[in-house]
């Protein structure tokens, strides 16, 4: 017995020196990377391991993430006159949506200490309670976000709309995120909005994906959180990659909650900036010029729900116990 375990551990030492890795199919376990759990086997920015695709190296290594995530209490759905799934106050969505950011934040945090994550808010509330909210939810961080209390008479020489409409100020809000994000350091930035729940899994799948396909390419990413409807209306061309704990389909068109490099983001500034400069059919018209160039994704099943109206086909992935999503977020 003795012989057989030094035996195993010269195998299993060899085998790495070549670069392999060893599973042990009785059990199913992998004893070269000490057991650990099936869909935990990759090492961030040093390799990924999809059984049984086997090992990517990691070339394309990120140094951080920077969340934005763009709130508002005051308007409901902007240009809109829809209700919400489960018909809430506005400040009920941003709550439970921001409660599963911070889980999910906390939860890659555990695996991956190290790892420089920063959190903006871009909030337009102009509400009290949801300052209180704010500390709240945040305190159970182990980092203090930003907030930046946001006026959209910022840019009021900037968006070409109506300054008295909710879309203009839905439409400054966002360029607010995006010079937020042109100015800071960092590598990954990830656009969020007020009205999303998140897997606990989200920001790890993320991260672990964006390098991995990445990596794969050699090319810069566009990854979007969610599963749309719209995505099963029609039939399309679509490619389906492996992430790094499910599958992702190609897109020709995303919604403006996603997540990208500063290198996308410098290399199609004008995109980005056009797409707040007027009402544009659709919104994120500009966006979608983007997706023409590069490659862009979306989790199959869903990392996060679109609390939108019931029918919309921009709203609540299919296959998706909402019900139990929204219950399970309480703050």
């Amino acid at each position: 017995m003795i012989v057989k375990k030094i035996f195993k551990k010269i195998i299993i030492k060899l085998c790495r020196i070549c670069g392999y890795e060893i599973i042990d199919q009785n059990q199913f376990t992998f004893p070269s990377l000490n057991n650990r759990e099936y869909n935990d086997l990759s090492l961030i920015n040093k390799k990924s391991i999809v059984v049984p695709l086997g090992e990517v190296k990691i070339s394309r290594k990120i140094e951080s993430l920077s969340i934005i995530v763009r709130t508002n209490s005051s308007v409901h759905i902007s240009d809109q006159n829809k209700k919400r799934i489960f018909n809430e106050d506005k400040i009920k969505y941003i709550e439970k949506s921001l409660h599963s950011l911070v889980i999910s934040i906390n939860e890659f945090k555990k695996k991956i200490n190290n790892f420089k994550i920063n959190l903006t808010i871009i909030d337009q509330s102009d509400n009290q309670n949801m300052s209180l909210k704010f500390d709240e939810i945040f305190s159970k961080l182990d980092f203090k976000p930003k907030i930046i209390y946001f006026n959209k008479n910022e840019f009021k020489e900037e968006v070409n709309l109506d300054y008295n409409k909710d879309v203009f100020g839905n439409l400054s809000s966002l360029l607010k995120c995006f010079k937020v994000a042109k100015q800071n350091e960092g590598d990954l930035v990830f656009f969020l909005e007020d009205d999303y729940l998140h897997k606990k899994s989200l920001i790890e799948e993320m991260v672990l994906t964006y390098q991995r396909i990445s990596s794969q390419t050699n090319k810069e990413l566009i990854l979007v959180p969610s599963d749309y409807p719209f995505l099963y209306m029609d039939e399309r061309l679509t490619n389906v990659l492996a992430g790094s704990h499910r599958h992702w389909q190609t897109l020709d068109k995303v919604l403006c909650s996603f997540l990208t490099s500063k290198e996308i983001l410098e290399t199609y500034w004008d995109n980005f900036v056009l797409t707040c400069q007027n009402h544009n059919s659709p919104i994120e018209k500009h966006l979608n010029e983007i997706c023409k160039k590069e490659i862009c994704l979306s989790p199959i099943p869903s990392l996060s729900i679109h609390m939108a109206n019931s029918n919309s086909i921009f709203g609540i992935p299919p296959y998706t116990d909402v019900k139990k999503e929204w219950d399970n977020n309480n703050n």
